[in-house]
């Protein structure tokens, strides 16, 4: 059986604080239990230091004349154990000759054996560990620096509870236990207050989550609650969203623009194709050439795609080595000389020896898109500048050229798939929206950056770091 997230936490609430009070409330009244035993121990003490002196005082001692005659003396001893009896304490006196002179259990035998059994009952309700054991404390009478007599005071346990004292136990374990139970409920609130805290908004992440997996992408949780982590959480599906948001964009664009693609190169060749087949066109080598031109348009944009998907697949495999940038960039330009030349741009090339672990065949076509981006949108006669060189741990490649330039609103999309600063000369220029998401792709799988600077008609700058050393 599943439990919500409010219910557990207001439990652990309540079980935390359950055994905080419990436990509080049973050490406190351990100490203060003891406290008050040893307090009642030593009034014990006093009373038993009062009840001998009472005796002393009032001895009777045939060698001593002025005290009290016999009678007198044992009327007193009468009154005094009828009283110590109803407070669970036997007396007994001798004289010095070691006869009783008194016994609270001879005189009163059955009202002492009553209290007795009494006082073991309640000594034994209050002090569970008692084992029912008499206790007897010997005192001697002194007069005149002599031994006249002793007191013998009996109990059961090691202290004796009055009727008070009894009271104040009960008094304080009722408190205790009411104390134990408004805490108990008192935390119950305070769980549910904060469970309701932590699982409100979580219910509404959850609930926001929901909608985002039946295609909701507008809508935002923007959630602050000041708890770190449930605002990180809020904070991730909104992002979450945003990103499924662009991506479905994407998709659409990405729909819309491999259509168009692919169908102005298919429907070249379809209607050609069948001009051919029904006799209207002659297959000319003119016209054969042509087709061709459409199928290899058609296979660069398939290889195009397919170098993206590999860039951004991070289980692609990728053989990362040392590697010379300068190298790689004489290669590439060895492959534009006809297009640099037909276009009768002037190419400055700086470069250094400048090793980097890179992935050749991948950080290859970073070059390469760069490198024909610059030469298709410069203008005949214009000026490309190229460097390598090395800039502290970084291994940096730089293209500048004074090309076409790129809109100031369009340059933070030209990484994005299949964007285009200006639909009409990208697409007359043969550009598809797909080499610089691949640049970038490729760049940041190396844990590299690359910056782009541009004015509108007076060119643009990409600027390719990467680093020397394994990461």
């Amino acid at each position: 059986m599943k439990r919500g997230l409010k219910l557990k936490l207001t439990l652990s609430y309540v079980m935390v604080a359950a055994f905080l009070a419990s436990s509080l409330l049973l050490v406190s009244n351990y100490f203060l239990e003891k406290q008050f035993q040893a307090y009642v121990e030593h009034q014990q003490e006093m009373k038993n230091d009062e009840i001998i002196d009472m005796v002393s005082r009032n001895f009777f001692d045939e060698d001593s004349p002025g005290n009290a005659n016999l009678p007198g003396f044992m009327a007193f001893l009468k009154n005094l154990g009828d009283t110590l009896l109803e407070q669970g304490v036997m007396l007994m006196v001798y004289n010095s000759n070691g006869d009783m002179l008194f016994c609270t259990n001879t005189s009163a035998a059955d009202a002492c054996h009553h209290m007795r059994e009494e006082h073991e009952e309640r000594h034994s309700e209050n002090c569970p560990e008692f084992n029912g054991s008499f206790t007897r404390k010997h005192f001697g009478i002194m007069r005149g620096g002599q031994a006249i007599g002793s007191v013998l005071l009996g109990y059961h346990g090691p202290f004796y509870y009055n009727e008070s004292d009894r009271d104040f136990l009960r008094a304080f374990n009722r408190a205790s236990l009411t104390v134990a139970v408004v805490f108990f409920f008192i935390s119950i609130a305070i769980g549910l207050f904060m469970a309701g805290r932590i699982t409100g908004p979580i219910r509404r992440v959850t609930e926001r989550t929901r909608r985002i997996a039946e295609g909701e992408y507008s809508e935002r949780v923007q959630l602050e609650t000041g708890t770190a982590e449930i605002d990180d959480l809020a904070s991730g599906v909104d992002h979450l969203a945003i990103s499924l948001e662009t991506q479905l964009a994407l998709k659409k664009r990405m729909a819309n623009a491999y259509s168009h693609e692919f169908r102005t190169p298919l429907a070249a060749l379809q209607s050609n194709l069948e001009a051919m087949i029904d006799g209207l066109w002659a297959p000319t080598k003119e016209r054969l050439e042509s087709l061709l031109a459409e199928i290899f348009r058609l296979a660069r944009m398939v290889s195009e795609i397919d170098n993206l998907v590999q860039a951004r697949d991070p289980l692609a495999p990728s053989m990362t080595v040392k590697a010379d940038l300068s190298e790689m960039t004489d290669r590439v330009l060895r492959s534009f000389e006809t297009s640099i030349k037909s276009k009768g741009i002037n190419l400055q090339y700086e470069h250094e020896p400048c090793e980097a672990y890179v992935d050749p065949d991948k950080f290859g076509q970073v070059i390469f898109n760069l490198v024909s981006n610059a030469v298709k949108y410069t203008n005949p006669g214009g000026n490309i500048k190229i460097s390598t060189r090395n800039r502290g741990d970084m291994a940096v490649f730089s293209i500048t050229d004074d090309g076409i330039g790129i809109p100031d609103d369009d340059i933070p999309h030209i990484f994005d798939y299949l964007y285009r600063a200006d639909e009409s000369r990208t697409r007359d220029s043969g550009g598809n929206g797909i080499g610089l998401s691949v640049v970038k792709a490729v760049v940041e799988a190396h844990g590299g950056n690359i910056g782009v600077k541009s004015i509108p008609g007076a060119g643009s700058s990409f600027t390719v770091e990467v680093a020397r050393q394994p990461s």
